[in-house]
């Protein structure tokens, strides 16, 4: 079973059980986290993720929900400090109206 498998099973599940994650001073909005997911909103849309590095690599995993996008990015570059913010690039290619969304600070 692929990645692409396991995305459109989870696309129907219910989401993770949430926990209060540590706030931020630059985040003007409220995040929780859910099994090692942070689960946020972009304005009023809800969105789950996760980023993941290690020497020579860099990943992310956003999940759109609302918007029913998904994107998985795996760079072979571990200087990229925010795959989330290209992740979001590429779903605005899908869902134009979050391009007009400003990006949240980092985690």
């Amino acid at each position: 079973m692929g990645i692409g498998h396991w995305e459109l099973g989870r696309i129907s599940a219910p989401l993770l059980p949430c926990f209060p994650a540590p706030s931020s001073p630059h985040r003007q909005t409220k995040i929780i986290a859910g099994l090692g997911w942070w689960v946020f909103n972009y304005g009023d849309r809800r969105v789950v993720g996760h980023n993941g590095s290690i020497l020579g690599f860099a990943s992310n995993i956003t999940r759109f929900i609302d918007d029913k996008i998904t994107v998985m990015l795996l760079c072979n570059l571990d200087k990229i400090s925010r795959p989330d913010a290209i992740a979001k690039e590429i779903a605005g290619y899908y869902c134009p109206a979050l391009k007009k969304v400003v990006l949240q600070p980092p985690l």
